[in-house]
Protein backbone atom coordinates (compact mmCIF):
# COMPACT_ATOMS: atom_id res chain seq x y z
CA UNK A 1 0.00 0.00 0.00
CA UNK A 2 1.52 3.30 -1.02
CA UNK A 3 -0.99 5.50 0.77
CA UNK A 4 -1.84 7.41 -2.38
CA UNK A 5 -5.56 6.78 -2.15
CA UNK A 6 -7.95 7.53 0.66
CA UNK A 7 -9.95 4.32 0.79
CA UNK A 8 -12.65 3.80 3.34
CA UNK A 9 -12.28 1.88 6.55
CA UNK A 10 -12.90 -1.73 7.43
CA UNK A 11 -16.33 -3.30 7.65
CA UNK A 12 -17.94 -0.61 5.51
CA UNK A 13 -17.51 2.07 8.15
CA UNK A 14 -17.29 4.74 5.48
CA UNK A 15 -14.55 6.44 7.51
CA UNK A 16 -11.63 7.53 5.35
CA UNK A 17 -8.26 5.98 5.90
CA UNK A 18 -5.27 8.29 6.20
CA UNK A 19 -3.17 9.12 3.18
CA UNK A 20 0.51 8.52 3.76
CA UNK A 21 1.93 11.58 5.53
CA UNK A 22 -1.23 13.52 4.62
CA UNK A 23 -3.53 12.54 7.46
CA UNK A 24 -6.19 15.05 8.43
CA UNK A 25 -7.56 15.98 11.82
CA UNK A 26 -11.11 15.58 10.51
CA UNK A 27 -10.33 12.08 9.22
CA UNK A 28 -8.91 11.11 12.60
CA UNK A 29 -11.87 12.65 14.44
CA UNK A 30 -14.38 10.74 12.29
CA UNK A 31 -12.47 7.49 12.83
CA UNK A 32 -12.41 8.10 16.58
CA UNK A 33 -16.14 8.79 16.74
CA UNK A 34 -16.88 5.61 14.80
CA UNK A 35 -14.39 3.32 16.53
CA UNK A 36 -14.93 4.68 20.07
CA UNK A 37 -18.65 4.12 19.49
CA UNK A 38 -18.09 0.39 20.02
CA UNK A 39 -18.69 -0.34 23.71
CA UNK A 40 -15.72 -2.70 24.08
CA UNK A 41 -13.38 -0.20 22.45
CA UNK A 42 -14.75 2.62 24.62
CA UNK A 43 -14.17 0.59 27.79
CA UNK A 44 -10.64 -0.34 26.67
CA UNK A 45 -9.90 3.34 25.94
CA UNK A 46 -11.11 4.41 29.38
CA UNK A 47 -9.03 1.67 31.02
CA UNK A 48 -6.02 2.75 28.96
CA UNK A 49 -6.55 6.35 30.13
CA UNK A 50 -7.53 5.88 33.77
CA UNK A 51 -5.66 2.76 34.86
CA UNK A 52 -2.70 2.57 32.49
CA UNK A 53 -2.04 6.33 32.20
CA UNK A 54 -2.19 6.15 28.41
CA UNK A 55 -3.41 8.69 25.89
CA UNK A 56 -6.61 7.70 24.10
CA UNK A 57 -6.03 10.06 21.17
CA UNK A 58 -2.60 8.57 20.55
CA UNK A 59 -3.93 5.01 20.83
CA UNK A 60 -6.76 5.74 18.40
CA UNK A 61 -4.38 7.48 15.98
CA UNK A 62 -2.14 4.41 16.01
CA UNK A 63 -5.16 2.14 15.47
CA UNK A 64 -6.26 4.31 12.52
CA UNK A 65 -2.81 4.10 10.95
CA UNK A 66 -2.58 0.37 11.57
CA UNK A 67 -6.00 -0.17 10.02
CA UNK A 68 -4.68 1.57 6.90
CA UNK A 69 -1.57 -0.62 6.81
CA UNK A 70 0.93 1.81 8.31
CA UNK A 71 3.04 1.81 11.44
CA UNK A 72 5.63 4.01 13.07
CA UNK A 73 9.16 3.41 14.27
CA UNK A 74 10.00 3.53 17.96
CA UNK A 75 11.60 6.96 17.50
CA UNK A 76 8.49 8.30 15.74
CA UNK A 77 6.31 6.95 18.55
CA UNK A 78 8.57 8.72 21.05
CA UNK A 79 8.25 11.97 19.08
CA UNK A 80 4.45 11.64 19.13
CA UNK A 81 4.45 11.03 22.87
CA UNK A 82 6.61 14.12 23.41
CA UNK A 83 4.25 16.21 21.27
CA UNK A 84 1.48 15.45 23.79
CA UNK A 85 3.15 16.63 26.98
CA UNK A 86 1.59 20.11 27.24
CA UNK A 87 -1.87 19.24 25.94
CA UNK A 88 -2.07 16.09 28.03
CA UNK A 89 -1.29 18.01 31.20
CA UNK A 90 -4.03 20.53 30.41
CA UNK A 91 -6.60 17.88 29.47
CA UNK A 92 -5.79 15.68 32.47
CA UNK A 93 -6.20 18.57 34.89
CA UNK A 94 -9.42 19.67 33.23
CA UNK A 95 -10.78 16.10 33.28
CA UNK A 96 -9.98 15.77 36.99
CA UNK A 97 -11.73 19.07 37.73
CA UNK A 98 -14.76 18.04 35.67
CA UNK A 99 -15.04 14.74 37.52
CA UNK A 100 -14.65 16.41 40.92
CA UNK A 101 -17.31 19.01 40.13
CA UNK A 102 -19.81 16.54 38.67
CA UNK A 103 -21.85 16.09 41.90
CA UNK A 104 -22.25 19.86 42.23
CA UNK A 105 -23.28 20.60 38.64
CA UNK A 106 -26.58 20.43 36.84
CA UNK A 107 -26.75 17.97 33.97
CA UNK A 108 -26.55 20.87 31.49
CA UNK A 109 -23.52 22.45 33.14
CA UNK A 110 -21.76 19.09 33.30
CA UNK A 111 -22.49 18.50 29.61
CA UNK A 112 -20.96 21.90 28.77
CA UNK A 113 -17.81 20.89 30.64
CA UNK A 114 -17.74 17.57 28.80
CA UNK A 115 -18.19 19.33 25.45
CA UNK A 116 -15.30 21.67 26.27
CA UNK A 117 -13.13 18.67 27.11
CA UNK A 118 -13.97 17.23 23.69
CA UNK A 119 -12.84 20.53 22.14
CA UNK A 120 -9.52 20.15 23.98
CA UNK A 121 -9.30 16.58 22.66
CA UNK A 122 -9.81 17.85 19.09
CA UNK A 123 -6.97 20.36 19.56
CA UNK A 124 -4.78 17.53 20.81
CA UNK A 125 -5.66 15.46 17.76
CA UNK A 126 -4.69 18.37 15.52
CA UNK A 127 -1.30 18.51 17.25
CA UNK A 128 -0.88 14.77 16.72
CA UNK A 129 -1.74 15.10 13.03
CA UNK A 130 0.69 17.99 12.60
CA UNK A 131 3.42 15.92 14.23
CA UNK A 132 2.68 12.66 12.44
CA UNK A 133 2.64 14.23 9.00
CA UNK A 134 6.25 15.32 9.61
CA UNK A 135 7.38 11.82 10.61
CA UNK A 136 8.22 8.86 8.38
CA UNK A 137 5.50 6.24 8.05
CA UNK A 138 6.44 2.63 7.55
CA UNK A 139 4.56 -0.05 5.73
CA UNK A 140 2.97 -2.32 8.29
CA UNK A 141 5.68 -4.56 9.73
CA UNK A 142 4.90 -4.42 13.43
CA UNK A 143 2.29 -2.69 15.50
CA UNK A 144 3.14 0.70 16.97
CA UNK A 145 -0.12 0.47 18.95
CA UNK A 146 0.90 -2.86 20.49
CA UNK A 147 4.31 -1.37 21.35
CA UNK A 148 2.65 1.70 22.90
CA UNK A 149 0.24 -0.40 24.97
CA UNK A 150 3.10 -2.53 26.27
CA UNK A 151 4.91 0.63 27.48
CA UNK A 152 1.99 1.70 29.68
CA UNK A 153 1.46 1.09 33.38
CA UNK A 154 -0.38 -1.99 34.57
CA UNK A 155 -1.78 -4.37 32.00
CA UNK A 156 -1.81 -1.94 29.08
CA UNK A 157 -0.40 -4.56 26.74
CA UNK A 158 -3.56 -6.62 27.10
CA UNK A 159 -5.69 -3.78 25.70
CA UNK A 160 -4.29 -4.01 22.18
CA UNK A 161 -6.70 -6.66 20.80
CA UNK A 162 -9.74 -4.79 22.09
CA UNK A 163 -8.47 -1.46 20.78
CA UNK A 164 -8.19 -3.06 17.32
CA UNK A 165 -11.61 -4.74 17.52
CA UNK A 166 -13.46 -4.61 14.24
CA UNK A 167 -10.51 -3.23 12.29
CA UNK A 168 -8.58 -4.93 9.53
CA UNK A 169 -5.09 -5.84 10.69
CA UNK A 170 -2.11 -6.67 8.55
CA UNK A 171 -0.10 -8.68 11.06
Amino acid sequence: MDGSSGTTGANGSGVSKPLKQKATADGLWQFCLHHYGQQEVKHACLKLQDQCKGNVNLALLLAWLEDAGFTLSASSLTALRHSLVQSETLISRYRLMRRELKPQLSRGAYQKMLNYELTLEKFQQQALITCINQLPWDEHTSSALAAYCSQLEGDGGHLYPTLMKGLHTFS
